[in-house]
């Protein structure tokens, strides 16, 4: 969505009847458009889930850390279990989160409470946006009777996008997260747990804004 008409969906949604936080998220104001990434506070999320249908998929895991200053604040770091409402099935054997473990989690509507607070004000930023998108746009839809509008950046899309502007998109090309920190030179971390896949984000972008220089957050935008 252009930024002109997110603002403006974002003013007529939040003069409506909406519960907060996600009535105070929309009406509060959009990072400037122009911003640099110092000038910009981020929210690197990431979600493990039971599937990758986002229709029918539970949240099962949410971690986050804000970016601030052109740094990873790692004193906003946070991670929580979330309870679905249904077992986690084949899923424990990708992200090792079994029903045990999910067990004693939170409500998802009280995960979900906190990271729509946290976007007030900032942008979201993930890896693959697909997946985690729409899921949090079906949840806030079932919880606020609303979907999520933010301005989202994708790290994935960023790097599919540097290459088609160099015409040499290749086929067989990893987009994975941790792929990707090895082409920019970042260690690599334990891949599934949320946490650190959203810290591992937050920094994989820090180390593609400074390789290609891109100066604004019109620049990094989905």
């Amino acid at each position: 969505m252009k930024y002109p008409l997110l603002r403006a969906r974002r003013w007529y949604l939040g003069h409506r009847e909406h519960v907060e936080p996600m009535r105070s998220m929309l009406l509060s104001r959009l990072p400037n458009h122009s911003a640099t990434l110092p000038e910009t506070e981020f929210v690197a999320l990431d979600l493990e889930t039971t599937g990758l249908d986002p229709s029918i998929a539970h949240m099962l895991s949410a971690g986050w850390v804000i970016v601030r200053g052109g740094r990873v604040a790692l004193d906003t770091a946070r991670s929580h279990l979330v309870r679905p409402s249904k077992g986690v099935g084949s899923s424990a054997s990708v992200h090792g989160l079994t029903d045990t473990l999910v067990g004693g989690g939170r409500a998802w509507s009280n995960v979900l409470d906190q990271i729509v607070e946290l976007l007030s004000g900032r942008v979201l930023l993930v890896h693959h946006a697909g997946l985690d998108k729409a899921l949090l746009d079906r949840l806030c839809q079932r919880r606020y009777g609303v979907k999520l509008y933010v301005p989202i950046v994708d790290t994935m899309e960023l790097e599919l996008r540097s290459h088609r502007s160099q015409h040499h998109v290749e086929s067989k090309s990893s987009m994975r997260l941790a792929d990707l920190r090895d082409r920019y030179g970042l260690p690599r971390y334990a891949a599934h747990d949320c946490l650190v896949d959203a810290i591992a984000t937050a920094e994989l972008l820090i180390a593609m804004v400074a390789h290609r220089r891109s100066r604004t957050l019109g620049d990094l935008l989905a």
